[in-house]
């Protein structure tokens, strides 16, 4: 790579991390404040809120939540247990595979989902449009 295209391919990942930083900053200060939601509390809501229907009790498996966020097996427990100790999500056992576990939206996540929304959406038109 010539230093040319080296600086280029340089500025544009310190670009990116600012705008990630600014921008994930603002949603979990926004969020917090707004809603008593961290971001990582909020996406697992919005991941949780698109494969759940709380009426015909739809359950997602912690491992398929795992797969779609971007924290450590162990922060991504740690952050289940805060919203289910909050009454956000409930968690079940698997009845055939002991180690698994489900994870359903409660009604009052996502109606806390559903108000956090246009928090969420705001602060990304104002970093990323």
């Amino acid at each position: 790579m010539d230093p040319e295209s080296d600086q280029d391919v340089c500025t544009k990942w310190s670009t990116t991390l600012r705008v990630y930083h600014d921008t994930s900053s603002e949603l979990e200060h926004e969020l917090q404040s707004r809603h008593g939601l961290g971001l990582s509390e909020f996406e697992v809501l919005q991941i949780l809120a698109g494969r759940c229907r709380v009426e015909s009790g739809h359950k997602v498996k912690m491992k398929d939540l795992e797969a779609e966020m971007y924290l450590s097996q162990s922060a991504l427990s740690r952050t289940v247990t805060r919203l289910e100790k909050s009454g956000l999500v409930g968690r079940a056992a698997c009845d055939f595979d002991r180690r698994a576990n489900f994870l359903m939206l409660t009604p009052e996540g996502r109606e806390r989902w559903e108000a956090a929304r246009p928090t969420h959406r705001a602060v990304l038109e104002r970093h990323l449009a």
